[in-house]
């Protein structure tokens, strides 16, 4: 009995273990959209047998991040313009109503962490450290949003968190957007300093639309940094 319950534990850890993998490299871009996942080289790859492969697989599919093709198999989904809309309304709503809680409720530690972040983030844009700017856009909301101090809220804005990560890595590829994202967040700050919560909410809403109006036309141009080529074939 006991060695069956270890077994069983070994086997959800291999799973997540798997799981945890793949998921980051779709999200971050290491593996594009319409890229095959082959059950045997993955295993191979982990040293590990195909059963937490394949239900780390099934788990992935369940999430939307890949699907089953016609023929065995799976691949990477695409981001389509109905998900883009889907996620970025709600960030919309969700998040920009965050940001006005924010600026009532934040200390001047919370705003002093906020300006800390930009600062790295002007350093790692003039150095082109692009993938640091991600972690540190990503950082940078997490800490806005927390400064709103509503654990619910909050909740609902990291229950979106792979799909937001998965967009924010495309969109903070370009560095003209990269440019904009942090005057953005510079102004966010002057108005928070000021306690001007709905011009916050209004600006975040504005940042988030921006960035949706981007993706959207990179996906219909087919030129997105990890996405679709214009034959359909994932690039980048």
């Amino acid at each position: 009995m006991v060695d069956e319950e270890q077994k069983l534990r070994k086997g959800r850890f291999l799973r997540e273990q798997v799981h945890k993998k793949l998921k980051e490299s779709i999200i971050n871009g290491i593996l594009p959209p319409h890229k095959r996942l082959i059950e045997e080289k993955i295993a191979a790859e982990m040293e590990m047998s195909r059963t937490p492969v394949r239900e780390a697989i099934q788990k992935l599919e369940k999430e939307g991040l890949i699907h089953k093709l016609p023929r065995g198999g799976y691949a990477i989904s695409v981001v389509t313009i109905e998900d883009v809309d889907d996620v970025f309304g709600l960030r919309s709503v969700i998040e920009g109503y965050a940001a006005y809680l924010a600026t009532m409720r934040a200390t001047g530690e919370d705003i002093a962490v906020l300006e800390e972040i930009v600062k790295k983030e002007e350093k790692c844009l003039k150095e082109k450290k692009y993938d640091e700017i991600v972690a540190l856009n990503t950082e940078f909301h997490e800490k806005l949003y927390k400064a709103a101090r509503s654990l619910k809220l909050y909740g609902m804005i990291y229950d979106l968190r792979d799909y937001i990560h998965r967009f924010r890595v495309m969109i903070l590829r370009h560095q003209d957007f990269v440019e904009i994202s942090i005057k953005d967040h510079k102004d966010m700050i002057t108005m928070m300093k000021a306690k001007d919560a709905p011009r916050v909410e209004k600006l975040v809403r504005k940042h988030i639309t921006r960035g949706k109006n981007l993706l959207k036309k990179k996906i219909k141009r087919g030129n997105i940094k990890y996405g679709f080529d214009k034959k359909g074939a994932a690039g980048g």
